[in-house]
């Protein structure tokens, strides 16, 4: 049980540097590209919900193995 907890807190820390990360490549990126910002927006939302289905999907592997 302790390592699954350690797993999760694990994935949530580098969930939260990989936000970070993210938060300024966008700002880096609109700055760039203005007047495609809508764009960007969409392709940022389609990667993060890709990730948050990838990260529930290996918790919930984890969990069930165990």
């Amino acid at each position: 049980m302790l390592a699954v907890l350690k797993d999760v807190a694990l994935r949530l820390g580098l969930g939260l540097i990989i936000g970070v990360l993210l938060l300024v490549l966008i700002t880096i990126t609109e700055t760039a590209f203005y007047k495609q910002s809508k764009g960007i927006h969409l392709v940022i939302i389609f990667f993060l919900i890709t990730l948050i289905i990838y990260a529930l999907g290996d918790i919930a592997i984890d969990v069930l193995g165990i």
